[in-house]
């Protein structure tokens, strides 16, 4: 009587087919999760930015939004660059009211458009929903990039590739 399985041979050699594939897989996926990580920051920033344009207009007074780093004091609110957190606010006069805050993805960057520096400081919007300057955002996970466009009449425009990334080592 014969009886029909798998040899061991038959399972190993299936077995490092399967480990092949599976590395040949890894990069292809870092990839992915690396676009996907680029396109999830610049869509958080973008509706930030539309969130802090819009919220100007309908409170009608200057609307900021800047960087939060993580330990924040009344000294540090608008410290670091725009690749953690990033916090919405008007002045009141008891000092600054929060609007809302958005935590960006780990693994991200944002640079300038040149992506030699990081992007720092406040974004202004004036209670008639004009921007104070023209801004790029690159916002950069590995080689993959997305950019945040805001022009002087305080809106923001999502496109591809419209910056550079620093170098994948340097980030």
């Amino acid at each position: 009587m014969r009886q029909h399985g798998l040899t061991l041979i038959e399972c190993l050699i299936t077995l490092a087919i399967v480990a092949v594939m599976a590395v040949g897989a890894v990069p292809s996926l870092s990839e992915q999760l690396n676009a996907a990580r680029a396109l999830t920051g610049a869509h958080q920033i973008y509706a930030a930015a539309q969130y802090a344009r819009s919220m100007a207009q309908t409170l009608e007074t200057t609307v900021t939004l800047c960087p939060l780093p993580p330990a924040t004091d009344a000294s540090s609110f608008c410290a670091g660059d725009f690749s953690a957190a990033i916090v919405a606010y008007h002045a009141l006069g008891h000092g600054p009211e929060v609007l809302r805050v958005w935590t960006l993805p780990r693994g991200i960057v944002v640079r300038n458009r040149s992506g030699l520096d990081a992007v720092k400081g406040e974004i202004r919007w004036r209670a008639n929903g004009f921007g104070q300057r023209n801004l790029t955002l690159s916002v950069c996970a590995g080689r993959h990039n997305w950019t945040v466009f805001i022009n002087r009449l305080g809106r923001p425009r999502l496109a591809k590739d419209g910056g550079l990334c620093p170098v994948t080592g340097s980030v």
